[in-house]
């Protein structure tokens, strides 16, 4: 029969999933609010002294209008030109990998390895800031160029993927079970849930004034300070938090605590070699295999050969840190793959968006399902390579430091321009569909902590396999009501000629 110790388990786990799956029922059907809202506003057009109403169309713009148009029309995508487009997502997918398997992993290692910072500390904040980068080049440009509204459903929404499906894919590709200190993934969650809190707080009126946005920047700016001081931190909390001392089981032998110790204070590189001094011996890292070197396997050579445009393009733009000779421009390193990360990631977004409207695939289920992948997957190839790496606490901190990033930087940074621009007038948001998401995005937090708690905080196939359910089941109900099947709760969208 079932113990005591796990019936409670059991139910407790039945109930996360329970609340998780209410948040994201309620995060879309208050959607009605937020959109009848904006469908009775009026737009004000300026003539010198004169204001003009004009009435909003009663439909949702499609996104594909916020992209330049192709040299393929509507009919001839439809015909089969949109082989084209589902090619180039393909190569831009391979771009991404190129780029943070060669050069953005290798510049954070460099970086924690240069300026000593542990692996978990990288991870919330290099490694966040420099996955994130697309989402807040995207929402600069629309400020500056596109003058559009600040993607806010867009940055929230990638929230729960990348705490969700980032971590689950983790636990999945790691292998072997991966353990997890319990102070970084908790450090995060705390500074993601006042970062949530300040959101909903801000945008509750409706209006995102200049000094609220610049809060934001100042939050962050704390949460920088936070990790610099990261190791006094876990030095004065650990000891005195008796609660989180998880007993060492019988099959788990003592190398893995070392093991613990020693990944936070070496470099682990991807070959396997440790660098560092090891009872006064240098042990020397081992010379990079070239971009360029041949594979053997016939798979591996098609792969090369459809690649090599873009290792060329890369190896003359980006400095390859591993080598010696380029080992002191690994700050280059970093600000290239930064640059290319996010035209890899515009281009991405902007085909997955021109498919989803050529196959008439609403806006929204793009939204949920591919988009967000394509924004998002710097974080998912970034985590998993650092994760088959041992870095398992740089990774998570990656996935959940990377939602504090695009809250209060990629949403605090555009308002403030945009505040800037408008001569200190506040930047109107509407916040009914908004501050349901909120719930949905603390609802998460609560359920990460509680299932990596329960599964003796390691990355095993079994916790990924609960994530990866609990983010398909959210995922499924969240779509079935952006399709209006349990209601009427999402306009149509605006018939356009793309």
């Amino acid at each position: 029969m079932m113990s005591r110790r796990k019936v409670r388990i059991v139910k407790g786990a039945i109930l996360m999933l329970g609340l998780f799956a209410l948040s994201c029922l309620t995060s879309r059907n208050d959607k009605l609010l937020e959109t009848s809202h904006s469908d009775t506003l009026e737009e004000y057009i300026h003539y010198g002294s004169s204001r003009q109403l004009l009435a909003l169309p009663n439909c949702t713009p499609r996104a594909i209008e916020h992209f330049p148009q192709t040299v393929f029309n509507h009919e001839q995508r439809k015909s089969g030109a949109i082989i084209l487009f589902i090619i180039a997502t393909i190569y831009m997918f391979m771009g991404f990998a190129l780029v943070c398997d060669d050069y953005f992993v290798p510049a954070l290692e460099e970086i924690c390895d240069v300026f000593h910072i542990e692996s978990d500390v990288a991870g919330a904040t290099f490694m966040a800031a420099g996955s994130s980068a697309p989402e807040l080049a995207t929402s600069v440009v629309a400020v500056f160029i596109a003058k559009d509204d600040i993607g806010v459903g867009t940055v929230v929404g990638s929230a729960v993927f990348n705490i969700m499906f980032v971590i689950s894919v983790c636990a999945l590709v790691a292998g072997a079970a991966v353990h997890l200190n319990w102070w970084p993934l908790f450090r995060d969650c705390i500074f993601y849930t006042i970062s949530v809190t300040a959101l909903a707080v801000v945008i509750i009126d409706e209006n995102v004034y200049w000094y609220e946005a610049l809060s934001f920047l100042v939050l962050y700016g704390l949460y920088i300070l936070l990790m610099y001081f990261n190791s006094r931190l876990e030095a004065w909390i650990v000891p005195k938090c008796h609660w989180c001392k998880l007993p060492m089981r019988q099959d788990e032998p003592e190398s893995i605590v070392l093991y613990d110790k020693l990944r936070d204070s070496s470099n682990l590189q991807t070959n396997g070699s440790i660098s560092g001094e090891i009872e006064g011996e240098t042990v020397n890292k081992e010379e990079p295999e070239s971009v360029f070197a041949f594979p053997s396997v016939w798979w591996k050579r098609v792969l090369f050969i459809s690649c090599l445009p873009l290792k060329i393009l890369l190896y003359l733009t980006i400095p390859d840190c591993r080598r010696p000779r380029w080992k002191k421009f690994f700050i280059i390193t970093f600000i290239m793959s930064l640059v290319w990360l996010s035209l890899y990631s515009y281009l991405m977004v902007w085909m997955i968006t021109l498919i989803g409207y050529t196959l008439n695939i609403p806006d929204t289920i793009m939204g949920l399902t591919f988009v967000a992948f394509g924004v998002s997957l710097p974080d998912v190839i970034t985590s998993v390579i650092v994760v088959r790496d041992g870095y398992g606490d740089m990774a998570v901190s990656n996935a959940v430091g990377s939602n504090v990033f695009d809250i209060l930087i990629c949403l605090g940074l555009p308002w403030l321009l945009q505040s800037i621009m408008n001569h200190g007038d506040p930047v109107q948001v509407f916040s009914g569909g908004l501050l349901y998401a909120t719930l949905t995005l603390l609802t998460t937090v609560v359920f990460l902590l509680a299932a990596t708690h329960i599964n003796g905080w390691k990355l095993t196939k079994k916790y990924g396999i609960v994530l990866m359910v609990a983010y398909v089941f959210c995922t499924v109900l969240t779509s079935l009501y952006e399709l209006n099947l349990f209601g009427y709760v999402h306009p149509k969208e605006c018939e356009i000629s793309y």
